[in-house]
């Protein structure tokens, strides 16, 4: 054996010995269990408190059915790699989940600290106030995994917190729904916050948030924000989809699918971005209250915050109640060197609220110092597909400013600003059924092989434009 392979062996005997010698399984069953038991399938614990006192790295819970009233999974260690303390939630024949409802200490699932713990298959519910329901926290807390699950809190402000620096958590497959409160627009189903980074929310619905569905700020970044569903199923809970506030910076927006959202007073945004280096591409927003995507600079109390160097590409924005595109600058602060490109906005096709409506609205109203009409401030709008209500509609873009407000037609602004605005469309995207939701692009679309490389993965001789790919034909 050479020596290099001894190395590796060596290696690998240490891994191993890291591992427990031996899983356990055990199961907790709150109706029929006791904790005087060993916790095997045929003596199953009672609560989870015993679980959480003995799991060890590499153990499983098995939480048999029925509602546990003031409990909470709180491991009491960390798992390992390749060794995670799992928490299963076994249905019913009826197809029931396990309830874990009421917690602890603000909290129902609280993994402060924890690493390498699985949460999967529960019902978790919270009956009162918590400022958090499922909560991922500190430096230490990492690679956990809250899997296909369904977190409530009609009387709180976030089921899901991952906050002080906590890192590469995953929260999947899971149904988040009904937080917050109508009345002061505040809750959010996910909360990313206070350097909270490296952490992906994918394939989840997020539904009925007052403030907004997912939420990431002050300093949180490099987070994955793919693929889920953010919608609301009542107009008096429907606040914005993802908002990225407060040096939010570097994270990823894509794939998501933003609907029915926006009508809440001072949160109408599906995507709002207060931060820089955010990359926004490939989303699908239809049927928002007031704005699409909105880049947006201001302060916030002492904090300054500002929508810089953000990459807005290939989404789909169809029938906005106002503006597709939204772009603020307040007191000192602009945003400024965002790159707007291979995106589909397509306005309301009437009015919603009696008002007048564009494509896009550059607001600098409220700057300290008076910008005026053509300052862009380094932003660029590239191979992108506009289109209103009708073709040459004059009143596309309105650029408002502490002089009389400025409208234009697409091709006026394509001619009079060529290094901002250059290679955009005005045309009917064709898609295949927008009004069922259905934003694939018909064979004879113009935004077909229109947009411009911007080294993601596409189909044909150039990057669709939109949120949705042209799939090639298949070989006879």
């Amino acid at each position: 054996m050479t020596k290099t392979s001894l190395l590796f062996a060596a290696a690998a005997l240490i891994a191993l010995a890291a591992l427990p010698a031996c899983a356990a399984e055990y199961w907790v069953d709150g109706r029929t269990g006791s904790d005087a038991n060993d916790g095997a399938a045929a003596s199953p614990w009672q609560s989870l408190d015993k679980a959480n006192a003995a799991l060890m790295p590499g153990d499983t819970c098995h939480l048999l059915r029925g509602v546990y009233e003031n409990s909470q999974i709180a491991p009491a260690r960390s798992g390992a790699e390749g060794a995670p303390i799992t928490y299963v939630g076994e249905p019913d024949d009826a197809g029931e989940r396990p309830e874990i409802t009421g917690g602890r200490f603000g909290s129902i699932v609280s993994l402060h600290d924890r690493s390498w713990v699985r949460v999967e298959g529960f019902k978790i519910h919270s009956p009162t106030e918590h400022d958090w329901v499922v909560r991922i926290s500190g430096e230490n807390g990492h690679h956990n995994e809250i899997l296909n699950c369904e977190i409530t809190d009609p009387e709180g402000y976030a089921p899901i917190v991952i906050a002080n620096g906590a890192s590469y958590n995953t929260v999947a497959d899971c149904y988040i729904h009904d937080t917050g409160h109508g009345e002061e627009g505040s809750g959010d189903c996910i909360v990313l916050n206070y350097g909270a980074h490296h952490n992906t929310i994918t394939r989840n619905r997020c539904a009925n948030a007052c403030h907004s569905q997912i939420m990431a700020l002050n300093g949180s970044h490099h987070n994955t924000i793919s693929h889920n569903e953010l919608y609301a199923t009542r107009r008096d809970w429907a606040g914005a989809g993802v908002n990225l506030p407060l040096e939010a910076g570097s994270n990823t927006v894509v794939g998501n699918y933003i609907h029915d959202l926006g009508y809440i007073t001072d949160q109408k945004c599906a995507i709002q971005i207060d931060s820089a280096d955010n990359v926004i591409r490939s989303n699908t927003i239809a049927n928002c209250g007031a704005f699409g995507i909105a880049l947006q600079s201001y302060t916030y109390g002492s904090n300054r915050q500002e929508a810089t160097g953000n990459l807005v590409a290939n989404n789909t924005i169809y029938n906005t109640g106002r503006q597709g595109l939204m772009f603020v600058a307040k007191r000192d602060c602009v945003s400024r060197n965002n790159r707007i490109v291979n995106n589909i906005v397509v306005g309301s096709p009437a009015d919603w609220y009696g008002v007048d409506a564009w494509i896009m609205v550059f607001d600098t109203y409220h700057l300290d110092t008076k910008a005026d009409p053509g300052d862009w401030f380094g932003n660029v709008f590239e191979n992108n597909l506009f289109f209103h209500r009708t073709l040459g509609e004059a009143n596309m873009v309105l650029y408002n400013h502490r002089g009389t407000p400025v409208t234009w037609s697409l091709a006026e602004l394509e001619a009079a600003y060529p290094e901002t605005l250059r290679g955009n469309l005005e045309a009917d995207p064709q898609f295949h059924a927008a009004q069922k939701g259905v934003f694939g692009l018909q064979p004879t679309s113009p935004a077909i092989d229109a947009g411009l490389d911007l080294g993601f993965p596409f189909h044909g001789t150039a990057p669709d434009l939109g949120a949705v790919e042209t799939a090639p034909e298949p070989a006879e």
